[in-house]
C-alpha cells in the first residue's frame, strides 16, 4: 500500500512541475520581450559591427574595380555584400523590439531591406556592364540610407548607422 501512495503522488509531482514551468516560461519570455531602447541598441550594435566589418572586407577596392571597368567582379562583390546584409537583418529581426519603438523600428527594417535590394541591383547592373544604371541605383541607395539613419537618429546608433560612402 505504501508503494501505491508513492506511485500515485509521482504523476501529481510531475504535473505540478510541468505546470510550474508553463507558468514560468511566459514570465521569462515577457521579461525578455521588454527591452529598453538602450538595451536594444546594446544588443544590436555588435550585429551591425560584424556586418560592417564583413561588408568592408567584401567591398574593399570595389570603387577601383569600377573605375578600371572591371564591372563583373565588382558586381559579384555587391551581390555578396547584399547577402551578408540579409543575414544580419535576419539576426537583428530576432531581437524583441522596445514596445514604444516598434513602428519606428519596423520602418527602419523596411529601409534596411531596401538597402539589401539596392546592393543586389547594383551588383546585377555591374555584372551586366551597365555602369550608368549602377550609378543611378547608388544614388537611390544613398537616399534610402539617409532616410534609414534619420528614422532611428534618436537611438544613438554608432555601428548601426549606415555609411553609404563605403559603397559608392
Amino acid at each position: 500500500m505504501g508503494s501505491s501512495v508513492r506511485s500515485s503522488s509521482l504523476p501529481r509531482l510531475v504535473l505540478a512541475a510541468v505546470l510550474a514551468l508553463l507558468v514560468a516560461v511566459p514570465v521569462a519570455i515577457g521579461a525578455e520581450g521588454e527591452l529598453t531602447r538602450g538595451e536594444y541598441v546594446e544588443r544590436l550594435e555588435p550585429i551591425c559591427a560584424a556586418n560592417g566589418k564583413a561588408n568592408s572586407r567584401i567591398l574593399k577596392g570595389v570603387k577601383r574595380q569600377v573605375q578600371k571597368r572591371r564591372l563583373t567582379p565588382a558586381g559579384k562583390r555587391f551581390i555578396r555584400a547584399s547577402g551578408a546584409l540579409a543575414r544580419s537583418i535576419r539576426q537583428m529581426g530576432r531581437l524583441p523590439k522596445p514596445g514604444g519603438d516598434t513602428a519606428k523600428l519596423n520602418q527602419w527594417f523596411r529601409y534596411l531591406l531596401k538597402e539589401k535590394a539596392y546592393l543586389q541591383l547594383i551588383g546585377k547592373a555591374l555584372k551586366s556592364n551597365n555602369k550608368f544604371k549602377a550609378q543611378k541605383l547608388a544614388v537611390n541607395l544613398n537616399r534610402n540610407n539617409n532616410r534609414a539613419n534619420n528614422t532611428v537618429i534618436a537611438f544613438g546608433f554608432r555601428e548601426c548607422r549606415i555609411d553609404s560612402s563605403r559603397f559608392i
